[in-house]
Parts: C-alpha cells; structure tokens; sequence
C-alpha cells in the first residue's frame, strides 16, 4: 500500500494551484514482451509553480516468484528551481525499498533524507529533475536530479534523440525522443530490461 503521507501530500498540493495547465502522459511497462504495468506522469502548472507526479505499478513473475513494484515521485518547482521533492517505492525485494524528501532551505542549499539519513546538499541550483525527463527533451542538460537517489545523476547523449540516465545502483536506462516527445524508456534491471512505450 502506498505511503498516506506522500498522497496526501500531491493531494493538498494539487489542490493550491489555481488557474492550473495540466498535461498526462501514460506508458505501458513491458518484460519479455508482456504488459506488467503502467506508467503515469502528470504535470500541473501556472506562470511561476510547476507540481509535477510520476507513479509507476508493476507486477511479473520471475522464475516462479512474484515481483511487485510501485513508486511515486513528486516535485514542486518555482520559476523552475526545485523547491520540494519526495520520492518513494515499496518493492518485494524490500532492500530496494525507499522514501525519500528534499526541501530548498536556503540559496543553493537542500535538505535531503533517504531512508532515515539526513544531510545538506550545498552549493547546488537545482533545475532539472529525473521527473521531467517525461516532459520535454533535456537538450544541453547532462545531470539530472534524482529524487529517488537524492543526488545528480550523469546523463549522456548517445543519438539524435537518445539519452541514457546512470544511476548508482547500475539499473541505467535510455530515454528515446521523437520530435520533442518521450515516446520509451529502456531500463537495465537485475532481472533483465524493463521497457515502457507511450501509449
């Protein structure tokens, strides 16, 4: 069951934007050529606040075992630097397991805290999140912020349209564009690739 306090979190704070732009994008999730998921981001937004949701379900079975997976992950940005994320996933393997805040504190400064550790990332602006990648395309961008690993992540521009994530955790994974639009994303997991097509 997801975390109370992460939905009523996106809840209160979809509800402050007035006069609001809103914009869907729905992925289906696909292993070894079947649907085992779905994929749903959304962005609300006016002149200067951007509340962006991404919120993933998935369930297969891998070599007789169940896998069940979901995550959220939410940013409030203003006049596009973020100002608060969360991030969380509740996974069978539960040391995947994560619930993670990052709150602006001050100039270029974050408080962070994953899994119970807190700290401060400093000296960091930070305007383009792992989130927004579903988007636009991050021309020119090459780190992206993770909510879900609360760190930068390098992100490398393989082709005309293609850009892989690196992660820590080695599940990187290429985000494929066509004509500005995010139409796949392909990622490298421990039980093989994981891919999700715009529907």
């Amino acid at each position: 069951m997801k975390n109370n306090f992460f939905l009523l979190t996106s809840f209160l704070l979809v509800g402050t934007i007035t006069h609001a732009q809103k914009q869907e994008v729905f992925f289906d999730v696909i292993y070894k050529d079947e649907k085992v998921g779905v994929l749903h981001a959304k962005e609300t937004k006016t002149e200067s606040k951007s509340f962006k949701l991404l919120t993933i379900e998935t369930n297969t079975t891998f070599l007789f075992i169940p896998i069940h997976m979901e995550s959220e992950v939410t940013t409030i940005q203003k006049n596009g630097i973020l100002m608060e994320g969360t991030a969380y996933r509740n996974a069978s393997r539960k040391s995947n397991d994560v619930i993670a805040t990052v709150t602006k504190i001050g100039f270029n400064l974050y408080q962070r805290e994953r899994n119970g550790v807190k700290d401060k990332i400093r000296n960091q602006r930070i305007t383009y999140c792992v989130v927004d990648l579903y988007f636009k395309e991050p021309l020119g961008v090459t780190k992206v912020f993770s909510n879900m690993h609360t760190q930068m992540l390098e992100l490398k521009s393989i082709d005309n349209g293609q850009y892989q994530l690196i992660t820590p955790d080695n599940n990187n994974s290429l985000y494929s564009y066509r004509d500005g639009k995010l139409i796949s994303i392909e990622v490298d997991t421990p039980v093989g690739k994981v891919i999700s097509k715009r529907i």
